[in-house]
């Protein structure tokens, strides 16, 4: 029996403590300890096996605030935490291609819910952010168009929020996760998000754009690869 399926017997043990009568839960509780004395497992390690990663692959390269901010409100929304993981490789012309992913850190399907909304919103967004910068002036810089880009994605996120909030909350253990990132993820760094010079900045047009853009956002129960059948119907 690995480790793994130990702690799953486990589980179902101590479930059956919770919910039978005394006798029953006796015998229950007295196995669960049985199989954690056997495979060396603490009550923490019980408890960390309630935990759960989901990875989604970010809109880009590097750190943007709108994806960022994105990220926060999911985390909000599902009682989750997130930190980034980068992927460094190379590809067949020995060029290094780097990915950045989103992972989301939750309990039991939690996480794959905000992974699911996480792709879901973050796809439609960065599609209506290339399609407003293609809307820009031909003589318009590059910088230019980048930052009007994603002043129009800032806003768009601004207004999804409702959408978010429209998804039940799971309850969050925050102790829990933190215990969870200690033991799983010691070496965290802080991650620079990608800011607009303060000469490019847009104006407000851009922002209520994407405002106006969001309101044709979906994020449908029931659809999308992440989405475990029967619990967004």
């Amino acid at each position: 029996m690995t480790p793994d399926q130990a702690l799953a017997k486990i589980k179902k043990c101590l479930a059956v403590a919770r919910g039978n009568s005394p006798e029953e839960a006796a015998v229950a509780l007295n196995q669960a300890r049985k199989l954690m004395d056997l495979h060396g497992l603490t009550e923490r390690d019980v408890s960390l096996a309630d935990v759960n990663e989901v990875r989604v692959k970010a809109s880009h390269k590097s750190a943007t605030q709108w994806e960022s901010r994105l990220a926060q409100m999911i985390d909000e929304a599902f009682g989750c935490d997130h930190f980034i993981n980068v992927k460094r490789s190379l590809n067949a012309a020995f060029n290094v291609v780097t990915t950045r992913y989103f992972v989301y850190v939750g309990l039991s399907e939690a996480p794959t819910l905000a992974g699911y909304a996480h792709e879901v919103l973050s796809r439609q967004c960065a599609r209506d952010r290339l399609a407003h910068i293609a809307k820009q002036p031909r003589n318009c810089k590059p910088a230019t168009k980048t930052a009007r880009g994603d002043a129009f994605a800032e806003g768009w996120v601004y207004r999804v929020e409702d959408k978010l909030e429209a998804f039940a909350q799971p309850e969050r253990n925050a102790q829990l996760l933190l215990d969870y990132m200690e033991a799983k993820h010691p070496d965290m760094t802080t991650e620079k998000v990608r800011q607009k010079k303060l000469k490019r900045n847009p104006d407000a047009g851009h922002f209520m754009a994407g405002m106006s853009a969001a309101e044709r956002a979906q994020l449908n129960r029931g659809v999308g690869a992440l989405a475990p059948k029967g619990l967004l119907t």
